[in-house]
């Protein structure tokens, strides 16, 4: 018990955005409407001219879906008016610029909308005709040199068909398993040569085979045996980076090869090892906060003249930059999935069939381990792995991903743009976080930096729950408070002298969020780290003074917690801390035997009546509550 493993993880993707205004039909539809809530009638205006024989119209009126779908209460009336089978015939129009349009639509209708609407596309039947579109492109198609007052729509067109196809199949197994049955993979693959096929359609589909190549052996097959498409993608991934878009380009090549290899990658050749996180390495020095300010001192140094004109129009120049910058955050997000999904071991972790009972539960758990087991279990990667990732200096380099965002300067008023971006750098710190916890839990103490740097990490990490801004961000607590949990289990496994120089004023902060933290994962990570803690000073004969208000807080969550997962891990963590003989008075200062009494029948009552709710905590909470009675069995009897 209060064993944790690493966890596996993925960035959150960026929200793209299909086409970028509705300009060409403002003068039929007015753009107030637009910005409104949308009436039926204008739906059912927009509907008319989709199913118009006027090919303008049916353009106008894609047009017109795309700039709506902003609002969630039009997403719900354009559902109602069964859009989605509205629009779908259109992706195959023989019109290739409504073609164009209407992928813009349903790309925006996607992304808008999220998971249901996706969900919902799918469901309508989307897919056919998207997969028929794709197939119009002969594998290895090559886009048309479009004249300099023509786009080429043809590439265009694929481009929004691509950000449609990822965001479905990110959002479904469904889409993902079309793309397998349908090859699509054939006709995507060779768009990752950008020379050819450009930055932005090449970024694209590489993001979509990221996501689809994610635990999916039918891909690896796919791709030639798995033997072609490695090498591409090795090829990729050794050129020296040339802009923002390529070393986006060349990350998300790492992050499809690992996916093809993820199976392989324990006992493949070191020199894989060695390309894929010298590939994270690459892109974790960039420092894309110092790109941002640097279009925050160019904002800045604008007259209030043109700061007005230009507050929701920047520049062409700064644009740019910040479009360089969203690449390397979505770079990083990916080298830093990468790196802790390489010290992810999952072989020894299986899931538990629910439908087993509470004793065949406990019973299993009870032979692989014992009341006085340690409250950690290291995990290790390879030696090859390691080796690339200390070689590499990945850890240090996370640690500086995991700073917070400081802005320098107060009062600049930042664009819609910019404000976004500030949002992707905390979901960034927080990926860092996650990325620390599952590095400190499966790499040996040396490649960390040794004992004194874990207590640099640790001071950090405390601050950082300090922070004045974190209070309401639940993500970023929970990531911190899963680092912390990795380091301190880290240092008390390697038994650091300094784990005994904490104070009571040191641990109060973890009493406070083990009680009331909002999310119950924050709790479980306070109460074990607590628990890490006790069963450090439970080591010595002589009691230690803090044991027992460290006693008195698990006793409380135990005995006042809400969710029966947070239950078991206190009840968990008081098995390891109190288990001993020698503190047999704290528990009888604290009267422990008397309240766990109390408590077992509650804790029989409410596991019958949400049995079927526990899902993956069922086997956590039955082992405790088949520990809780052996407790108050064997201590009763000394």
């Amino acid at each position: 018990m209060g064993k944790s493993k690493a966890k596996k993880f993925k960035a959150n993707k960026p929200q793209p955005t299909g086409l970028p205004s509705v300009k060409d039909c403002e003068a039929a539809l007015d753009l107030e409407t637009v910005k409104s809530i949308a009436s039926n009638s204008t739906i059912q205006n927009l509907i008319e001219k989709l199913t118009s024989t006027n090919e303008d119209e049916r353009e106008c009126g894609c047009t017109g879906i795309a700039g709506l779908v902003s609002q969630p209460q039009a997403i719900t009336c354009l559902l109602q008016h069964n859009v989605v089978r509205i629009l779908a015939p259109l992706i195959l129009d023989p019109s290739i610029q409504v073609r164009h349009r209407a992928l813009g639509a349903l790309r925006n209708l996607s992304v808008d909308g999220g998971l249901d609407v996706c969900e919902e596309m799918v469901h309508k039947d989307v897919l056919t005709p998207l997969v028929a579109f794709f197939k119009h492109y002969p594998v290895g198609w090559v886009p048309e040199k479009p004249g300099k007052k023509q786009k080429d729509f043809n590439t265009e067109a694929f481009l929004e068909g691509t950000h449609l196809l990822w965001n479905l199949c990110e959002a479904t197994e469904t889409a993902v398993e079309v793309f397998n049955k349908e090859g699509l993979v054939a006709i995507l693959l060779p768009c990752l040569q950008y020379a050819v096929y450009g930055i932005p359609l090449s970024i694209a589909v590489g993001q979509c085979l990221h996501t689809v190549s994610e635990d999916n052996p039918g891909f690896a097959q796919a791709c030639d045996g798995g033997q072609a498409t490695p090498q591409q993608l090795l090829n990729l991934m050794g050129e020296a980076p040339e802009s923002a878009g390529h070393i986006l380009l060349k990350t998300l090549a790492t992050g499809i090869l690992v996916n093809i290899k993820s199976a392989e990658l324990t006992t493949a050749p070191g020199n894989l090892v060695a390309h894929i996180l010298t590939s994270v390495s690459q892109v974790l020095d960039v420092n894309a906060l110092d790109n941002f300010t640097a279009t925050l001192d160019i904002r800045k140094e604008m007259t209030p003249s043109e700061d007005e004109q230009k507050d929701t129009n920047l520049t062409s120049s700064i644009k740019d930059k910040l479009q360089d910058v969203e690449h390397f955050i979505a770079a990083q997000m990916i080298g830093l999935e990468i790196a802790a999904n390489l010290c992810c071991i999952e072989d020894t972790w299986e899931d538990m069939d629910s439908s087993e009972s509470d004793d065949q539960i406990a019973e299993a758990d009870l032979e692989e381990e014992t009341m006085d087991d340690n409250l950690f279990s290291p995990l290790c990667v390879s030696s090859e792995i390691q080796g690339a990732i200390l070689s590499n200096e990945i850890f240090s380099k996370v640690l500086k991903k995991a700073q917070p965002c400081i802005l320098p300067g107060d009062g600049i008023s930042l664009s819609d743009q910019q404000k976004n971006l500030v949002k992707r750098f905390e979901k960034l710190e927080v990926h860092a976080l996650l990325c620390i916890n599952n590095l400190v839990s499966s790499m040996e103490l040396e490649a960390l930096g040794g004992l004194d740097n874990l207590h640099s990490v640790w001071q950090g990490l405390v601050q950082l729950t300090a922070t004045k801004h974190n209070g309401d961000r639940s993500d970023l607590l929970e990531a911190v408070t899963s680092a912390m949990r990795a380091v301190v289990q880290k240092l008390a496994e390697h038994e650091s002298p300094k784990l005994l120089e904490v104070t009571g004023q040191d641990l109060q902060f973890l009493y406070e969020m083990g009680q009331h933290g909002n999310s119950s994962d924050i709790r479980v990570n306070a109460v074990r780290i607590v628990a890490t803690f006790g069963a450090h000073f439970a080591k010595n004969k002589e009691p230690h003074p803090m044991l027992l208000n460290l006693g008195v807080f698990l006793l409380e969550v135990a005995c006042h917690e809400g969710e029966l997962w947070v239950v078991a891990e206190a009840l968990d963590s008081i098995f390891d801390v109190f288990g001993e003989d020698h503190l047999n008075n704290i528990l009888s200062e604290i009267r422990l035997l008397d309240r766990l009494r109390q408590l077992l029948p509650m804790l029989k009552a409410k596991m019958k009546a949400n049995r079927k709710d526990l899902g993956e905590h069922l086997p956590v909470i039955s082992t405790a509550k088949t520990n809780l009675v052996r407790f108050i069995k064997y201590k009763s009897s000394v």
